[in-house]
């Protein structure tokens, strides 16, 4: 089978990166319970500001355990695939780690305005936003680069597509920012700049994620769901179609109407076709074929069961009610998922770390994917009763036993998905922190089947 080699130092890199994300979650599952503590009865009393707190605090929760998280596994993954090395690797990483500090210092230091907008909610502080660029641009140092892997096998062809996309996505971000009307609102401005680039973050995450379908249908079964041409088609037209948003970026002015409908067009009708025929192929691969490694196999199948349900969600979406929730937490849960099996069987093991296998990592697999089908189930029952997003308690009007009971299932997914990430964060900081001993020509599997080295 063909590979691509890790030396030492993309080890590093590697493991670096695998850190700084399982890091970011662990950062937002401690803020979780900041959360929870200032939603308390009665915490006005001893916790000052609880309720401006709950807001940052929200606000960071969300950048850590979407943004950062999926930023992270994005570079390792493009890293493990394109190992290189390229010049930048080292300082993209640095920046990302500073990134994430600089996320969390407003947020516990009181400071800052919360704007929970759409894709990227930011805290109006000047450490917040440098902490955003930071970020970015660390990834950016990390996967750009890659673009020039193209022709380096198909690892490098997924890792040149993951670069396109972002490359897309971030144009898109700086175009929007210079184009906010003087004077803008700050959460106003949040919405506009977030709008047009965040769809093409779903864009890059698709992406990542077909390639993670990729790899793991090659550890479990042998073969690649869509080997040859047919798995770079896969991967390379939601790739061209990030290419869209540029140009309109430039034609249409960021607070016009037309320019956010182009952007929903564009998510709706460009992106579902690849990641449906290579989600159909992986599940027949699946169902036909004895898994060679059953882990992997398991975290293939909730992936894709869950992001088939969010995708689902996504062409039945209502207007303010809670199933526009229910569609990103099962696309995001269903990503989650492909990067979990990824992280056990593939990048961990290339680190000289054996495949986690057995109950332990089975339950997280089973946690994770099942709480969040309820989780996402439960938004989509409420939002057909009439429950609107972005409430909490009374202003919810749980005044049936319908919306009582979706918003019930709600919480008991909730709770069980956070324990399986719980479980997940653990095990894999456990496994990744572990002392490091480099291998020389350490391989990982490429995103197509044995007889597809080209």
């Amino acid at each position: 089978m063909p590979t691509s080699s890790l030396t030492p130092p993309s080890q590093l890199l590697l493991r670096g990166w695998a850190l700084l994300g399982l890091g970011a979650l662990a950062a937002a599952g401690l803020l979780a319970l900041l959360l929870a503590l200032s939603r308390s009865p009665g915490a006005d009393a001893w916790l000052p500001g609880a309720s401006a707190l709950f807001h940052r605090v929200l606000v960071v929760h969300v950048v850590l355990s979407f943004q950062v998280w999926l930023l992270a596994m994005l570079a390792a993954v493009a890293i493990a695939l394109a190992p290189g090395p390229y010049s930048l690797d080292g300082a993209g990483l640095a920046a990302a780690a500073l990134g994430m500090v600089l996320l969390l210092v407003p947020a516990l230091t009181g400071r800052g305005e919360a704007n929970l907008g759409n894709y990227v909610p930011t805290l109006h502080h000047p450490l917040f936003h440098l902490g955003l660029a930071a970020v970015a641009a660390g990834t950016a140092a990390a996967v750009l680069p890659r673009m020039a892997a193209w022709r380096h096998g198909p690892g490098g062809f997924a890792a040149a597509m993951m670069a396109l996309a972002l490359a897309a996505a971030l144009a898109v971000f700086v175009l929007d920012l210079a184009d906010l009307p003087p004077g803008a609102d700050p959460g106003h401005a949040n919405e506009l700049w977030a709008w047009g680039g965040g769809h093409l973050l779903q864009v890059v995450n698709t992406i990542l994620l077909m390639a993670c379908w990729q790899v793991l249908c090659v550890k479990a079964c042998g073969t690649a769901p869509l080997p040859g041409h047919a798995g770079r088609a896969a991967l390379a037209l939601p790739a061209a179609a990030a290419w869209i948003g540029p140009p309109l970026a430039v034609l249409l002015a960021v607070d016009d109407p037309a320019y956010r409908q182009l952007f929903t067009d564009l998510y709706r009708f460009a992106l579902p076709l690849p990641p449906l025929l290579m989600g159909a192929a992986a599940a027949w691969t699946l169902a036909r074929g004895r898994a060679r490694h059953p882990e992997a196999a398991l975290a293939l199948a909730w992936s894709l069961v869950v992001f088939a349900l969010g995708g689902i969600a996504g062409f039945a979406l209502g207007q303010g009610d809670t199933r526009t929730p229910s569609h990103y937490h099962a696309m995001i849960g269903g990503v989650t998922l492909g990067l979990m099996g990824m992280l056990h069987a593939v990048l961990l093991p290339a680190l000289g770390r054996p495949a986690a296998t057995g109950a332990w990592v089975r339950a997280q697999y089973l946690l994770y994917g099942g709480g969040q089908l309820l989780h996402a189930l439960g938004f989509y029952l409420a939002g057909l009763a009439g429950v609107a997003r972005k409430t909490a308690g009374a202003a919810q009007g749980l005044d049936s036993a319908v919306k009582l009971a979706a918003m019930g299932l709600v919480g008991i997914g909730g709770v069980i998905a956070v324990l399986g990430g719980v479980l997940f964060v653990v095990d894999g900081l456990k496994r990744a922190l572990a002392r490091h001993v480099p291998i020389e020509g350490a391989v990982v599997p490429p995103p197509a089947g044995a007889n597809d080295a080209r």
